[in-house]
């Protein structure tokens, strides 16, 4: 029973790194769209398919790691059209993301998430507009 929990334990600190590499990655993507880069839109149907891999539990932590490695692939196939200074803010981002040192109030700060974090524009939540929780 024990090793159940561990396994358990193991996962789930997987997918928070994994949730924390999503938040990384999808400020990425909407920060590259406003600059004008042009972001394949399968970028942003992978990051929600892989938000929901990591929330719904359903999923294995592979699954929803080969997801945000695909979104992130194709994220930084472009980053040449970033500044250096801004590409190593994203690469630090991701990498302390997977190590679990990420600093959520960091994150909480780029202004890029606001639509996420507040009212799910990004997701295209519509709960609020049918009355169901």
């Amino acid at each position: 029973m024990a090793e159940a929990t561990d396994e358990k334990a193991v996962a789930f600190e997987v997918l928070k790194r994994l949730g924390g590499k999503w938040a990384v990655l999808a400020a990425m993507s909407m920060s590259m769209s406003r600059r004008g880069i042009v972001v394949p839109p399968e970028v942003h149907e992978r990051l929600r398919m892989a938000r929901v891999k990591i929330g719904s539990g359903c999923f294995s932590p592979c699954e929803a790691s080969c997801a945000l490695s695909d979104v992130e692939g194709r994220l930084f196939s472009q980053s040449h059209l970033l500044e250096d200074e801004e590409f190593m803010r994203w690469s630090d981002l991701l990498g302390e993301a997977m190590q679990g040192k990420l600093d959520y109030d960091r994150i909480a700060g780029i202004p890029a998430l606001s639509p996420i974090k507040n009212d799910c524009q990004f997701l295209g939540c519509s709960c609020a507009d049918t009355g169901r929780a």
